[in-house]
């Protein structure tokens, strides 16, 4: 099992797109490449584009919540997008909807 991922870049804003399904087996790819991307220090917004992840376990909210958090503590924003129904629930069983994904009540 294995976990693709590809990057966008436009000016100050980074799009991390995973490709596949973020669970123990694969979530050291999705740790290292976010990681890499907060620790540069030269983006202040990144999205991580969840349309293709069909399933997310608890290994993967805890690096999307540790990632959130240390892009906070360089003054950079962290936002999920376009999760799918499954990924949604998991994160709304786990009171993280709210942290982690992009308010769409305001558009």
């Amino acid at each position: 099992m294995s976990l693709e991922y590809r990057l966008e870049r436009h000016g100050d804003r980074i799009t991390v797109a995973p490709e596949g399904d973020i669970s123990l087996e694969t979530v050291d790819v999705l740790r290292n490449v976010l990681r890499t991307i907060v620790d540069s220090g030269d983006v202040a917004h990144i999205d991580v584009d969840m349309r293709s992840v069909a399933f997310l376990d608890s290994s993967g909210i805890g690096v999307l919540v540790a990632s959130r958090k240390a892009a906070a503590a360089r003054g950079a924003t962290f936002i999920l997008r376009e999760p799918t129904p499954m990924v949604r629930m998991v994160l709304q069983v786990a009171h993280l909807d709210g942290i982690l994904l992009e308010d769409t009540s305001m558009s």
